[in-house]
């Protein structure tokens, strides 16, 4: 990572696209570093020290750790050149007039199968 600041708007693409690349790819790294972790506890000695000889699995598992630390620098980031559409509090886009109708549809069923169960309640 670099000591310069990164201006993302010379980046071609959309914000949230690069936030969800990252996210996968930090996900990912998890995953990974985690996996190793487990090889690395499988492979303990017997007074339960870690296998700091085998320098396949140590340098592995450090540079999984290495990779999730950079992501995290990443992450805060990305935050902070959050645009204002994906900050809290900013307004959703309005459905669109389908989904609207539908969603309408579904509460006036909703709402008729109420009061003809209360009808058909009341005459017995």
């Amino acid at each position: 990572m670099s000591d310069q600041e990164v201006d993302f708007s010379q980046i071609r693409g959309d914000w949230f696209f690069h936030m969800n690349y990252l996210i996968n790819a930090l996900e990912q790294t998890q995953k990974r570093q985690a996996k190793l972790w487990r090889q690395v506890k499988a492979a303990r000695n017997d007074d339960g020290a870690l296998p700091v000889d085998q320098d396949h699995l140590m340098e592995d598992f450090i540079d999984a750790v290495r990779m999730t630390n950079s992501f995290m620098d990443d992450l805060i980031m990305m935050q902070e050149q959050r645009p204002d559409s994906a900050k809290k509090g900013a307004k959703k886009k309005p459905a669109k007039k389908k989904a609207k109708k539908k969603a309408v549809k579904k509460a006036t069923k909703k709402k008729v199968g109420k009061k003809t169960r209360k009808k058909t309640s009341k005459k017995k």
